[in-house]
């Protein structure tokens, strides 16, 4: 019976692997002030920075970054990238490429090529791209004592790939990425299929993740950023195995939630 098993959602991105930082700080960044001319890179990059990886938006999805970040910047005409990210139900190369068939829009067109770009550079990245240490003995417990989904607003294409050459992808049972939606959509749909709100637990070290979580009436575990093997042995030695002998209290989230909202006072 699905209710009866434990469900671990883990993210990818700045939460089990170390690849964060540098896809804003080389890629995503860039591309867009490329992509979008803007005129002043080096303030444009710095406030790309901050809402991507050193404030309360660390890690929210690409295209709401990227209007966040155009806005700042003053450039006109993205009303119709706006409206997509604003009603579309998968915020997603996929669905841009359908609202582009059905409206053709500059802006569109911009967004889906940077997203594009984006992608195809991430992957020539000749850098290291490692899991934080602790992952995978991390991975390995949670995957003993329950099911272990990636649920990432990533490429999928790209997730796969990390994970595979860092020894992960053998401990899990499913990664649901960019294609399949949000993060919070996702989650909802594994209680849909069966699964208990109160024995799932999302592991994440984003706003974006809490918020998935708390839409779902779910556990939240947070990875403090620059602070993440501490929070992957804290997961592996004591939380993961209190949460499926449910001995994990209110008070044990209420702490662990705390911390994470005081870490990104960056």
């Amino acid at each position: 019976m699905l209710n009866n098993e434990f469900v671990f959602c883990v993210d990818s991105d700045g939460c089990a692997m170390d690849t964060m930082t540098y896809k804003h700080e080389l890629f995503f960044g860039p591309i867009a002030a490329d992509v979008f001319e803007i005129t002043d890179k080096e303030i444009f990059l710095t406030e790309w920075n901050r809402v991507n990886l050193y404030s309360k938006t660390r890690g929210v999805n690409r295209f709401v970054a990227l209007v966040m970040c155009l806005d700042f910047a003053g450039i006109q005409g993205i009303d119709n990238l706006k409206q997509w990210v604003e009603t579309t139900t998968s915020l997603s190369n996929v669905s841009l490429e359908k609202a582009l068939a059905e409206h053709p829009a500059d802006d569109l067109q911009k967004a889906l090529d940077w997203s594009n770009e984006v992608n195809r550079q991430i992957k020539g990245y000749t850098g290291d791209s490692l899991a934080f240490s602790g992952v995978l003995e991390g991975l390995k417990t949670l995957h003993e004592l329950g099911r272990v989904y990636v649920v990432s607003s990533a490429n999928r294409e790209a997730v796969e790939e990390e994970w595979v050459e860092q020894g992960l992808y053998n401990h899990i049972d499913e990664m649901y990425c960019q294609d399949k939606g949000k993060k919070e959509d996702v989650i909802a749909e594994l209680i849909h299929n069966g699964y208990a709100p109160e024995r799932i637990m999302m592991v994440g070290d984003s706003p974006g993740d809490f918020d998935a979580a708390k839409q779902n009436g779910t556990a939240f575990y947070p990875i403090l950023v620059n602070r993440e093997v501490e929070s992957w042995t804290d997961l592996r030695e004591t939380v993961a195995e209190k949460f499926v002998n449910e001995t994990f209290t209110k008070t044990n989230q209420e702490i662990l939630v705390t911390a994470f909202w005081n870490n990104l006072e960056l």
